[in-house]
């Protein structure tokens, strides 16, 4: 039977921050992200990170009211502060330009107007590559279609999948844990949902991850109908020892943010969670969700000043879908992402809706 690791005197919760995560911190319940991370920088001296963090809420107010061919313009700034707040936090130096562009791919003037045709470039130095930098992503790809980007988020997935009339790249997963794998080793490990249990769905998975069946006991604990689990391959050094050392802690760190390319959540009381899977038709973007989305909301906040016709156009076309979906959810999902990474810790509403943050 698998068993878990423990911090101390608990399970290590599976954490929403890739990077630096507070595995041994208590849950946080609190109304909104908002305030609890501004008492958070204020208790750790932050003063430079708490002005932009203010900046980026008030950017987010000012979009809730606004229709989507608008908000995206104040959401970006709102994304641009929150991210320089996390950079001030961290101590993470940055130049104070963007960097990141957008660009047209059409191949003529009068080609169709579609999110195939909206290209983004990463910058050479700015706020977005010292993001990528802390983040400790390698993909050596600096230039991505909308499209392209956006199929890569899970929290539209499926409005994605529809439109383009594709199978889902993300799957759900169930309890995500870390687990020891023998003598001073450990690995992550999930449950398989029975809808995602067929062969050909099994084969898409990615390499570096197998299943493998439930024994009677983890069956009848876990009431997993599937009788399946998802693991990794790869290991991580893990004592075992009752209280976890610096070292165990490091190793855990360091395994949880690569995994994390390949395991995100969609934000609420309780994260989803998905595994993304290798599909052909999908480019298979390895960075990570909040670098995505700083970079998809970049590009249609240009296009909603320099370009609004154009920004019409792909609101008012047939995969107008995907649009409405990234600009209404992207706030919540980004300001939650951003927040767990500042803080390193779980922040979850109490008794709030998540569109109410």
């Amino acid at each position: 039977m698998s068993v878990e690791i423990r911090m101390s005197d608990r399970p290590g919760r599976f954490a929403r921050a890739v990077l630096d995560p507070n595995f041994k911190g208590k849950r946080a319940i609190a109304s909104t992200p908002w305030e609890f991370v501004s008492l958070w920088l204020r208790q750790n001296d932050q003063a430079n990170a708490q002005i932009y963090w203010q900046q980026a809420k008030n950017f987010f107010q000012a979009a809730r009211g606004l229709p989507a061919e608008s908000a995206a313009l104040p959401l970006y700034y709102c994304f641009l502060n929150a991210t320089k707040a996390l950079l001030e936090a961290k101590g993470v130096r940055y130049s104070p330009y963007h960097g990141v562009s957008g660009f047209d791919m059409r191949a003529s003037a009068n080609s169709r107007i579609r999110l195939e045709s909206e290209g983004i470039k990463i910058k050479g130095a700015g706020i977005l590559p010292a993001l990528i930098s802390y983040l400790g992503e390698t993909e050596a790809i600096r230039s991505y279609s909308l499209a392209d980007i956006l199929s890569n988020l899970p929290f539209i997935h499926r409005a994605f999948a529809m439109s383009y009339g594709k199978r889902e790249i993300y799957l759900s997963i169930e309890q995500p844990r870390y687990i020891k794998a023998g003598p001073g080793l450990a690995r992550f490990e999930a449950e398989l949902p029975l809808e995602h249990s067929a062969g050909q769905v099994l084969r898409t998975f990615p390499g570096h991850f197998r299943v493998r069946e439930l024994t009677e006991e983890e069956f009848d604990e876990a009431h997993c109908e599937s009788g399946l689990a998802i693991e990794s391959v790869a290991t991580f050094a893990w004592s075992g020892a009752r209280r976890a050392s610096n070292a165990d802690v490091v190793a855990l760190c360091r395994f949880h943010n690569q995994l994390r390319l390949d395991i995100s959540y969609i934000s609420g009381d309780k994260p989803v969670w998905y595994l993304k899977r290798n599909l052909a038709g999908y480019p298979n973007i390895r960075r990570n969700t909040l670098t995505i989305m700083f970079m998809a909301m970049h590009r249609v906040s240009e296009i909603a000043r320099y370009k609004p016709v154009e920004l019409n156009k792909l609101l008012g076309g047939t995969r107008n879908w995907i649009m409405f979906e990234f600009i209404r959810v992207a706030q919540n999902q980004f300001i939650d992402e951003i927040a767990g990474e500042i803080t390193g810790m779980e922040i979850s509403p109490a008794g709030v809706r998540q569109s109410s943050f």
